[in-house]
């Protein structure tokens, strides 16, 4: 089984998402009777000498602000003080374009609503709702609801399925898949309301937005738990072939003129059989399938954010890249190369290359340029072809295998296979 430790950890996290996602879902309904409640309420036909349901404005001048308390562990918060010199304390969400640009000495117009100062304006008209004003809080109780429920209990599912199936390492890869999509889905509820604050957008752009992203996201969760319990997510080595049998060693093959023995220094290929097969190890299908989620979130939001016009393009755009995401992640499996008697199969997206064995003329590794191993190989291997071209062989790379070993395999395949006549059967090579 995983890690317990690893597995504890992810549940205690998910239980905790969860409860905040529903406190937050909760508070929903009251945020918004509060909110209908301040913009019903009527202008105060004088100052209240009581906390009072009717609206005012009050003239201040700042004494002190604090806009950078955060990292003391401090209150953003400002002191201010009207006519009759009793200080208020104003307490806000953040920074915003107020409290940042507020000086001692400036002076500010309050809104009072219930005895608390629920807006502030600067001179120069800007406005900001401060921690008891009501506009700000549906949007942050649904943005919440949004991002911890579904991380929640997408997470929750997936640490509680490799503890029910124990032992089996298909249901595990496809409970890691399904936790790290929770974690993409709770991102993607956080980035939503970060830009519909931004923005200033209603909120029903919450759901606009957030809603597509999400039926992406658990699409690919389907596709991946799919693709694991049919357990073509295995990655990493060759193909396992039939147990080996005992083979009388063939004379070492002259090297390729400018290198060195296939097999010298090496472990030496003569147990090795066709037929092979090179795919995407799965944890750089983990990370490339992040990594095209991430973009695709960010590409949507940013389309939103900004005032493209036509509408149109934008929709367009929001329903076109997902959608090509999707196809990706669904395709990205199935690519590979698979080598055996009758030639080398190098599988793309949606094409599959077929070369035969007696129209290749040399297998060679070669270093990727530019390359500094972090997400892309150092090291590809092409297959170069008697009319002089050349075709990579895909992910036949040092991310997942010993490249030169691969090499020296492919190279007696090759030498054995053209001496046979291309139609030997699939037996172990020297």
């Amino acid at each position: 089984m995983e890690n317990a430790g690893r597995v504890i950890l992810w549940w205690v996290t998910a239980l905790l998402g969860l409860l905040v996602g529903v406190a937050s879902a909760t508070e929903v309904g009251e945020a918004l009777e509060r909110e209908r409640e301040y913009r019903a309420s009527p202008v105060c036909s004088s100052v209240p000498v009581t906390a009072s349901a009717c609206v005012w404005e009050q003239s201040f001048s700042v004494r002190e602000a604090k806009a950078d308390g955060v990292g003391r562990g401090e209150r953003l918060a400002a002191t201010l003080l009207p006519p009759s010199g009793e200080p208020w304390e104003v307490v806000f969400r953040n920074t915003g374009p107020v409290l940042s640009r507020m000086q001692p000495g400036d002076a500010v117009v309050g809104v009072v609503w219930h005895g608390g100062v629920v807006e502030v304006r600067d001179a120069g008209g800007r406005r900001q709702q401060t921690e008891f004003g009501p506009s700000e809080w549906p949007a942050d109780r649904l943005g919440g609801a949004l991002a911890f429920i579904p991380f929640g209990v997408i997470a929750l599912a997936g640490s509680v399925w490799p503890i029910v199936k124990r032992g089996d390492r298909r249901h595990e890869r496809a409970a890691t898949a399904v936790r790290w999509h929770g974690v993409a889905l709770g991102a993607t509820g956080l980035l939503t309301l970060w830009v519909q604050a931004d923005n200033g957008w209603p909120l029903w752009a919450i759901w606009a937005v957030w809603g597509p992203v999400a039926l992406v996201l658990l699409a690919t969760m389907a596709a991946c738990i799919v693709v694991a319990l049919r357990g073509t997510a295995e990655g990493g080595g060759p193909a396992a072939g039939p147990p080996a049998r005992r083979e009388p060693a063939v004379p070492r093959q002259p090297a390729v003129e400018g290198r060195a023995p296939a097999v010298e220094g090496r472990v030496a290929p003569a147990r090795e059989r066709l037929p092979r097969e090179y795919r995407m190890s799965r944890s750089r299908r983990i990370e490339l399938t992040a990594l095209l989620v991430a973009k695709t979130a960010v590409l949507v939001l940013a389309v939103w954010s900004e005032d493209l016009p036509p509408r149109w393009f934008q929709v367009g755009l929001s329903v076109l890249m997902p959608l090509l995401a999707l196809v990706g992640i669904v395709r990205m499996p199935r690519c590979g190369t698979f080598v055996d008697s009758t030639g080398i199969h190098i599988r793309g997206m949606f094409r599959t290359r077929r070369v035969a064995w007696e129209d290749v003329q040399e297998i060679r590794s070669e270093p990727l340029r530019g390359s500094d191993g972090g997400l892309a190989p150092r090291m590809l291997v092409h297959v170069y072809l008697a009319d002089g071209s050349r075709r990579l062989l895909q992910h036949l790379d040092d991310k997942g295998y010993d490249v030169d070993r691969e090499v020296a395999v492919l190279d007696v395949a090759r030498a054995a296979r053209r001496r046979r006549g291309g139609a030997a059967a699939d037996v172990p090579v020297a």
